[in-house]
């Protein structure tokens, strides 16, 4: 199933593509509009580390050998912590995000997982219409301003292990 007229090359990430991981989250989540001082304080956590690629499952996207998305999934048993999913602002509301979270629930699925868990940051209904559901939410608060996160979950069918192309 092609996104567009781009040759899509999907791959596992490699310690070295970190930079480029970590320069595609900071412009996603810009997308969204949080404020300079918001992405500020998030800058550590937004990080992406040659030790997260090296311990969990980092799978990118490229159009033309340039980065436009990834996903890194965190295997637990028979859960699959979504950590990241993230497509560069060119390409969002693409479908491509879609085609991304499905590729990335059937690598847990095929890697024994029979649940996807996420936290939502910012765009639950996104994945509510992927067919997730809210399970609870995390409270916090950025720069004394709260904030209340979804914490989601979407059920693995037992279906088919075919891969899907993007």
């Amino acid at each position: 199933m092609p996104l567009s007229s781009e040759n899509i090359r999907v791959r596992s990430a490699v310690p070295s593509d970190t930079h480029a991981l970590t320069r595609l989250v900071f412009r996603a989540k810009a997308f969204w509009g949080y404020p300079k001082e918001w992405m500020e304080e998030w800058r550590k956590e937004l990080i992406v580390t040659s030790d997260y690629v090296a311990q969990h499952r980092v799978v990118l996207a490229e159009a033309e050998q340039r980065l436009v998305a990834f996903y890194g999934l965190e295997f637990q048993t028979d859960i699959a912590l979504l950590e990241h999913l993230w497509v560069g602002p060119a390409h969002i509301g693409s479908g491509f995000g879609r085609k991304l979270f499905a590729l990335a629930c059937e690598d847990a699925r095929n890697n024994g997982s029979r649940v996807v868990e996420l936290v939502a940051d910012p765009n639950e209904g996104f994945y509510l219409r992927q067919g997730a559901i809210r399970m609870g939410e995390i409270r916090g608060n950025v720069l004394g301003i709260p904030r209340v996160l979804p914490k989601m979950q979407l059920v693995l069918s037992a279906g088919s292990h075919r891969r899907r192309a993007l």
